[in-house]
């Protein structure tokens, strides 16, 4: 049987047809019900802690993690996906907010950035692994706000094998990132 997941990484290398996958499956990573609620209630209370009030949300999918950040904070993020399908559907979802399509890469084209005080990767870190040190110099040269929040799963022993040549803990991808990160 087919998986969503086989769009994404598939014995133990990167797909990457995002797109695809959100015109095969209504709900990927099973997003309405927000699969990863600890690291994304920690991210949300840091907005809350650093009074964040401009964020640029990548990786936002069908956008319901941009509702809750909504719902929890009073603030909109600039919530940017790679899939236009995904774009789409979340525009119909929840049209009081703000899609763009777009890349992480084209970070440096964006308007307004110089008023971004903070850049969410939303669960999307095994996806960039392979840009990872370009986004990094990216981020540096173009990223004036204070604070990138990401919500990071680590692996699970025997699951996840893509990027282990990357880190395979928080305390390593702490250690990878040329940032100084807050929890």
């Amino acid at each position: 049987m087919e998986s969503y997941h086989d769009y994404a990484i598939k014995d133990g290398k990167l797909i990457g047809k995002y797109d695809e996958m959100y015109q095969k499956f209504e709900d990927p990573w099973v997003q309405s019900t927000q699969p990863n609620r600890y690291s994304r209630t920690i991210a949300i209370m840091n907005i809350k802690r650093f009074g964040i009030k401009n964020i640029i949300e990548y990786g936002c999918g069908l956008g319901y993690y941009a509702e809750w950040i909504y719902k929890e904070t009073g603030v909109i993020p600039k919530s940017i996906d790679i899939s236009p399908t995904a774009i789409l559907r979340a525009k119909e979802k929840f049209p009081n907010l703000n899609f763009e399509v777009g890349n992480i890469l084209d970070m440096h084209l964006l308007k307004n950035k110089d008023q971004v005080d903070c850049i969410l990767l939303a669960d999307i870190m095994w996806y960039i692994l392979d840009d990872l040190k370009n986004i990094n110099q990216k981020l540096l040269k173009n990223f004036r706000g204070k604070y990138l929040i990401n919500n990071f799963v680590t692996y699970r022993d025997g699951v996840q094998k893509y990027g282990r040549e990357f880190f395979t803990s928080t305390k390593e991808f702490i250690h990878y990132m040329p940032f100084k990160l807050v929890g």
